[in-house]
């Protein structure tokens, strides 16, 4: 699954894509969190290629109010079909830059942490969904999920028996479209091998650095 990640943008937009689009930034940049946490906002490519800030957990656009439990991952095998994703699935995809994620082993007191980072150092793309909710007269809330997939047969299995969708740079534009199934996407992941990290990234409020620095 995805329940923490990292994200630095420097502001260098050679390594977005889709450059001519993404000039148009509705954020700040340098930008960067080495511990984003559900319900925080955070940036996403979204599907008019503009790089804007949203709400971890998807709310659907029917909502009458957020779910209790943020949906922070929607399961690439039922997203085209389960209620509170379907929508999202076929109207607005969405991709989440990341350049790594975390993820624990271990009995719940005493968990493990764990960093996955992009196999090229690079930017990893996680594939999305996203909804515009409204509540009353207030204005539209971004919101998003990130799709995860079984994890067998790659580097973070044993870690868990789920991890993040991934998309290369050439499968960006046609997710982004509609035009990708989720079964193409659900191809080659782009991880690079975990490493022990931290117990400081357990608490969400620790942002620092050093989070993803290699244990031993």
């Amino acid at each position: 699954m995805c329940g923490r990640y990292v994200l630095e943008l420097k502001g260098a937009l050679e390594e977005l894509p889709f450059e001519e689009e993404s000039v148009q930034l509705e954020l700040e940049l340098p930008w960067e969190c080495y511990n984003i946490a559900p319900t925080q906002k955070v940036p996403i490519l979204d599907r008019d290629f503009t790089l804007r800030l949203s709400l971890w957990g998807l709310i659907p656009h029917w909502s009458k109010s957020p779910p209790k439990r943020p949906l922070i991952n929607a399961r690439s095998e039922t997203v085209a079909e389960k209620p509170s994703f379907r929508v999202a699935y076929k109207r607005h995809r969405c991709v989440v830059p990341a350049r790594g994620y975390f993820e624990w082993t271990g009995k719940s007191s005493e968990r493990v942490p764990h960093y996955v980072p992009a196999n090229d150092n690079g930017l990893l793309w996680f594939a999305g969904i996203a909804s515009n909710w409204k509540n009353g007269e207030q204005d539209n809330l971004s919101s998003f999920s990130i799709l995860t997939r079984s994890s067998e047969d790659t580097v973070v299995h044993d870690l868990h028996h789920r991890c993040p969708v991934t998309l290369g740079d050439d499968q960006l534009r046609a997710w982004l479209e509609g035009e990708l199934g989720v079964e193409e996407a659900c191809g080659e992941t782009r991880f690079g091998t975990p490493y022990r990290v931290t117990t400081e990234v357990n608490k969400a409020g620790n942002d620092h650095p050093r989070n993803i620095e290699p244990l031993f």
